[in-house]
């Protein structure tokens, strides 16, 4: 489905095929819908399941739609949010109960992170691109994820366009529902966010029928990492591939691991946080970590900071006099914004939460991707952004966010 195009076609209610209404289907901020005379005779805020044929795609199911228009009169007409559209070229998809064992996913963050410009060489003329298939298996659930980047061709009469492709083809031993599917993709998100910074809305999302062998698709709007606008680590996907096997089974099948992860991803998942919620995001994170990591029985911030005072003093460059006030410090501002601890004296501002949750997110990732026994040029890269962030980043933002206001009359 291509989102600057309408499609037109016919659509009824699950059972009730022989009411039949003529429909058009489009896109809007990334979110599918469906404008149609198709209303049910009671009043329901939304319909289960919609079935429909549309010219140039096929056969639709729509899942979850909800009323987002409903305009009455001469005629009804509503227009409905489907959560989940299912296009079969061939049949309608069962979408409750169809089971997957293969599929794949076209996302653009891949073609950024391996970073190839693709060029023409005129004195050898020949077109000079990137192209491979990297397999990587996490055994102990039975899962096989292949990176591709490849060529895409499009021609018109007179033109020729050609660019650059990234996906995600995952295959599992024993199949799993399209909901499992998605969580798979989600957790892989979840990597590309930790080791490139950021992901992208898929172009596609594609399942091999069991039945007929065809390739279906589903679309539902992925508003998660995929809306994340904080920077994080950059890397470039060939100077990661060594340690990229560890880091994927570590993320598909080591619990510990994945529940920080979790924890650390609500900074880039939540967009327009405060700066107060963004650092006890953090803060719960990094105690979780510590939790489970540190061998500390006990579940004290201080200690878990003190704990790993190499990585904090290598992230935040802390001379000795600022590393002995920090712990206290975290703990005291902790206590004031979560436990509302309002007497607490000496506690960081509200600029200065929004530091010190950074340094705590980039000492969790190198903290993480250490318990791998990951390469040390990838360790490096947390200190290096860790050391942009909560340094040059925060000085610069210091004199920009400077109030000349509150200086007058000072001097």
């Amino acid at each position: 489905m291509k989102k600057d195009q309408k499609y037109y076609g016919e659509v009824w209610f699950a059972g009730e095929e022989s009411i039949k209404q003529f429909a058009v289907l489009s896109y809007k901020d990334d979110d599918l819908l469906l404008e149609t005379n198709l209303c049910a005779p009671s009043t329901v805020y939304k319909q289960p399941q919609i079935l429909g044929v549309f010219t140039g795609l096929g056969y639709i199911t729509f899942i979850d739609c909800r009323i987002q228009l409903s305009s009455s009169g001469m005629v009804e007409t509503r227009i409905y949010s489907p959560k989940y559209s299912f296009v079969g070229a061939n049949h309608f998809v069962d979408a409750v109960n169809t089971k997957i064992s293969e599929f794949s996913v076209i996302n653009d963050a891949i073609v950024e992170w391996v970073n190839h410009y693709t060029w023409y060489d005129h004195l050898d003329d020949k077109l000079l691109y990137e192209k491979f298939e990297d397999l990587y298996l996490i055994d102990d659930i039975g899962l096989e994820i292949t990176i591709s980047h490849y060529l895409n061709f499009h021609s018109k009469r007179t033109e020729l366009h050609i660019k650059n492709y990234g996906s995600i083809l995952f295959k599992k031993d024993e199949p799993v529902d399209i909901l499992e599917a998605i969580s798979i993709y989600d957790q892989f998100q979840k990597i590309l966010q930790l080791l490139f910074g950021r992901s992208a809305k898929f172009e596609r999302f594609s399942f091999k029928c069991l039945s007929c062998e065809e390739w279906q698709q589903v679309y539902y709007n992925d508003k998660r990492l995929t809306k994340s606008t904080n920077a994080f680590v950059h890397t470039n996907y060939k100077k990661v591939k060594f340690d990229l096997n560890k880091i994927l089974n570590a993320v598909y099948l080591n619990n510990s691991f994945q529940f920080c992860l979790d924890k650390l991803m609500e900074n880039f998942i939540t967009t327009h946080s405060s700066h107060n919620k963004r650092f006890t995001n953090s803060i719960t994170s990094f105690e979780a970590f510590g939790k489970l990591y540190s061998g500390h029985k006990s579940n004290n911030l201080s200690k878990f900071i003190k704990h790993y005072k190499t990585v904090f003093v290598l992230v935040g460059k802390f001379k000795d006099e600022e590393w002995k006030l920090f712990p206290s410090k975290v703990v005291r501002s902790r206590d004031y914004h979560v436990h509302s601890n309002t007497a607490n004296k000496n506690v960081y501002s509200e600029f200065e939460l929004l530091y010190i949750s950074f340094l705590f997110d980039f000492v969790i990732g190198y903290l993480l991707l250490e318990t791998l026994e990951v390469s040390n040029d990838l360790l490096q890269k947390f200190i290096v952004h860790g050391n942009s962030a909560f340094i040059d980043m925060k000085r610069t933002n210091e004199i920009l966010g400077r109030n000349s206001l509150l200086n007058i009359g000072t001097n």
